[in-house]
């Protein structure tokens, strides 16, 4: 079988190349890089950096989908003001596959768009939510499914909580955590809210367009919770500044037996407390969950977690290439990446109505778009 033929797409001073995501396609089983484009001058760099020759690299992307008519186009920017037009422009010219750098897309009506237009051409989209294949998360699911933390209550999860703390942590870094949540707990079925700015609840004269190609964002903290079909309840919360060195960033999950908390980026990437968080008559350690489960040490705490990461996110591309040969949903695909643009909506339309949101979200939210426009 000829490998599938693929091509990138970054923008230089606008998004770049997302965490190197460009650079997972050197090697991967299966495939072929045949091209780049860049409209900046970082193009002559990217050619080389992934080892084409110089006629490889174009400047216009849309002639190069025509010329090149890759089977994988991989989105890299990590601004996403072009994502759901550039995601359609491949569906279109016939790609297989789609990777794309999170956050997805920028509203839930942008993100019908693309799952439409790949529907269409039964393209499979790809995100680069690594975390979720990270090995120690695939444990983690293991160990809930065994009931080793008792019944699952709660999932608690933090951004960063740094200077981009509250609206723009909720996108940047909170769509890693959220994803998760619905993941393990379930779809969202309702969301309640609070989003304020110097102590007060926002409003829509507190937008401003956020950094990143997001769009319009508000708040310097933000409290979130939302009722998953599985049962459990979910929470996100960042405030701007409440931070330590080592960031709060991250998802509890609570149960009636034990918890299990996960690092996202991090090394060892979840341990398990094997009683509840509420036990502290005495000393429950957290035992770190390797790749291979409890008994499999982590990886030493001085190993690089950029490589480690990046390991990560090879095995997103893996499961992306799979997906295309088996004919089935990537394991964080267009789907998920959807649930976690409708979350994040759902949270500036609950502070703003001061009301609960309850899904499908077009009953509070009809067009489907920015809560704050």
């Amino acid at each position: 079988m000829d490998p599938m033929r693929v091509a990138v797409i970054g923008r230089t001073g606008r998004g770049d190349y997302g965490h190197a995501i460009d650079e997972l396609w050197v090697d991967i089983p299966g495939t072929k890089l045949v091209a780049v484009a860049d409209d900046d001058a970082g193009l002559a760099k990217a050619v080389g950096r992934l080892g084409l020759d110089a006629a490889a690299g174009h400047r216009d992307w849309r002639a190069m989908l025509e010329a090149v008519k890759p089977d994988i186009v991989v989105l890299c920017m990590r601004h996403i003001d072009c994502h759901a037009e550039m995601a359609q422009a491949a569906a279109a010219a016939g790609a297989r596959g789609i990777f794309l750098e999170k956050p997805f897309v920028a509203t839930a009506a942008e993100a019908d768009g693309v799952i439409e237009a790949c529907r269409r051409s039964d393209t499979k989209l790809g995100l680069a939510f690594v975390n979720r294949h990270g090995p120690a998360y695939g444990v983690v699911r293991d160990l809930l499914e065994d009931g080793r933390i008792g019944r699952l209550l709660e999932l608690r999860g933090r951004g960063k909580e740094d200077a981009r703390g509250g609206g723009e942590d909720l996108w940047v870094l909170g769509s890693h955590v959220l994803d998760m949540i619905a993941d393990l707990g379930g779809g969202p079925t309702w969301c309640s809210a609070t989003v304020t700015v110097e102590g007060r609840p926002i409003t829509k004269a507190d937008a401003r367009p956020g950094p990143e190609g997001l769009g319009l964002i508000a708040g310097d903290a933000v409290h979130a919770m939302f009722g998953l079909a599985d049962g459990p309840v979910g929470y996100f919360s960042s405030v701007r500044d409440a931070g330590l060195k080592q960031p709060a960033f991250g998802l509890t999950l609570v149960g009636t037996k034990g918890a299990i908390h996960i690092r996202p980026d991090q090394i060892p990437h979840a341990s398990l407390r094997e009683a509840p968080l509420w036990r502290v008559d005495k000393d429950f350690p957290w035992r770190p969950i390797g790749p291979g489960g409890l008994d499999d040490p982590p990886p030493a705490a001085d190993a690089d977690r950029a490589r480690e990461r990046a390991g990560w996110a090879r095995r997103a591309a893996l499961d992306l290439v799979d997906a295309i040969l088996a004919d089935r949903e990537p394991t964080t695909g267009m789907y998920a990446g959807r649930t976690t643009v409708e979350m994040t909506a759902a949270i500036f339309a609950a502070a703003l109505s001061g009301r609960r949101i309850e899904w499908p979200l077009e009953k509070s939210l009809p067009d489907r778009g920015n809560p704050l426009a």
